[in-house]
């Protein structure tokens, strides 16, 4: 390689070209998931914040009369709660997972380049 000539002057093999392609169709795709998975995992903050709230303004009611029959809703709260800490975990993973792929494509870009 002469010292003048430039990386993108050089010529592309077909696995640069494939490689190149790729990460042009993708790259929007995971930057699209990722910002999804974000906003996602934004609300699930909020709702658990929300059920946590209403556990405890519920909690209250408990504490101040006589038990009515809305135990089995406090149950049901529990168990959405349990389930959102579920799903934000696999939120977690899924994030992490599309983080790496990100990372990968953008080292197979500079590869390519």
């Amino acid at each position: 390689m002469e010292p003048n000539e430039r990386l993108d002057d050089m010529p592309l093999t077909d696995k640069d070209k494939f490689s190149k392609g790729l990460m042009t169709l993708l790259t929007p795709v995971i930057e699209e998931m990722d910002s999804r998975i974000v906003a996602v995992k934004a609300s699930q903050l909020e709702l658990n914040k929300e059920i946590e709230r209403l556990l405890a303004e519920l909690q209250l009611f408990v504490d101040a009369t006589e038990q009515p029959s809305i135990q089995p809703s406090i149950q049901k709260l529990i168990s959405a709660t349990k389930k959102l800490a579920t799903t934000n975990v696999t939120l977690k993973t899924v994030h992490d997972r599309v983080e790496k792929m990100y990372a990968q494509l953008g080292k197979s870009k500079e590869t390519a380049t």
